[in-house]
């Protein structure tokens, strides 16, 4: 049996979750069809949009369209996909031509901005209509997010969750007795990800006597405002920025910091996040969490359970919750283990890769 994955970008580096599902297929034979191949593109069957001469200029303006791109019918006639997987809202209203020709069962795979931002944008719900009227099942990462499709109109009974999934066999647990001043932070730059509260928080425990180190891992629009809020702050030393950081690096510093912060926030134009990888990947690590009460957060990281939960927007808060981790070496033992735990229930990636192809046969 066989799976067509469609994506316009496969893929964008800070989406290997959906590389995961791909490279783990174990009665699927994934087929995957792109418009521009960017990584995660090796050891794949892999077809991509033609970029030269009248082909490549039709195909673009289909795309540009939010048409099927052609190049895709032939794919289909070639391989003989049993179904189709559709990645991020707007990629799958694209795919809406297939499904209408071949009759292929339909899967749409949401994962945030196309949740929150996307439908906001003009012509968009419109769009999404008819693509909850098509779609055969709808997968979404967290039961926050399931709430949030079927708030936008598709059926609730075709919408499953399917967790981001990673092999833990590939990552090790560093079980975590104390916690020293190494704190880490990780993402874009951006809004939702809450980096100002992680900096005003290094000044409160700083002026609370409390020594601490803020290692932050990222880019993005707001890097140059953060930079400006640490030095008003006064706090130059005490926060470092490292700029874009590859996968692995990210790994290596998981295992030398003390504490990951995950400050997530609603944006003022509504984006939200889902479950960030970084967060499931530093748990799995052993690293103790605090992460604020936001999105499908709490569903991973649950308070006094499996990490430490604050309010959004919050910096007090976060200050306090690093201090008592700081404090109790009891909790971060507890936290780190349970932390592990709970991603090992939620997100191993087999288990995830198993309960997507139950749901492609049950189609089929």
């Amino acid at each position: 049996m066989k799976v067509l994955h469609f994506k316009t970008n496969y893929l964008n580096l800070s989406e290997i979750f959906i590389n995961r599902l791909v490279q783990n297929h174990r009665q699927f034979e994934p087929v995957i069809g792109t418009c521009y191949p960017r990584h995660y593109i090796d050891d794949i069957n892999l077809y991509s949009m033609p970029n030269t001469s009248f082909d490549g200029l039709w195909n673009t303006l289909m795309l540009k369209l939010n048409k099927t791109p052609p190049f895709l019918y032939d794919v289909v006639k070639k391989e003989k996909p049993d179904l189709i997987h559709g990645h991020f809202g707007l990629d799958s209203y694209r795919l809406l031509g297939l499904k209408r020709t071949f009759k292929l069962p339909f899967i749409v795979n949401f994962y945030g901005y196309d949740v929150l931002r996307l439908p906001e944008e003009f012509g968009w719900k419109r769009r999404y209509r008819t693509l909850a009227q098509e779609g055969d099942l709808f997968f979404v990462g967290s039961e926050d997010m399931k709430r949030n499709v079927t708030d936008l109109g598709f059926p609730e009974e075709k919408i499953k969750v399917l967790k981001l999934g990673m092999n833990l066999d590939d990552i090790r647990f560093e079980q975590r007795t104390t916690a020293g001043p190494n704190v880490m932070m990780v993402g874009r730059m951006v809004e939702k990800k809450g980096f100002k509260y992680a900096v005003r928080a290094v000044k409160l425990l700083k002026d609370k006597n409390t020594t601490i180190q803020l290692d932050l891992y990222g880019d993005g629009e707001l890097r140059p405002a953060l930079e400006q809020l640490t030095s008003e702050l006064d706090i130059n030393g005490r926060v470092t920025f490292h700029g874009q950081t590859g996968n692995q690096v990210i790994f290596n510093e998981l295992y030398r910091h003390d504490i990951l912060l995950v400050p997530s926030v609603q944006a003022a134009d509504g984006d939200r996040e889902g479950i960030p990888q970084t967060t499931v990947e530093g748990m799995a690590t052993g690293i103790p969490v605090i992460a604020s009460s936001h999105a499908g957060l709490p569903e991973l990281v649950i308070h006094e359970e499996t990490g430490l939960q604050v309010p959004e927007r919050n910096a007090s808060a976060l200050a306090d919750a690093i201090r008592q981790y700081m404090e109790e070496d009891s909790l971060v033992s507890k936290m780190s283990k349970n932390g592990r735990n709970r991603v090992e229930q939620e997100h191993n990636i087999f288990p995830q890769v198993h309960k997507a192809e139950e749901w492609y046969k049950s189609l089929i």
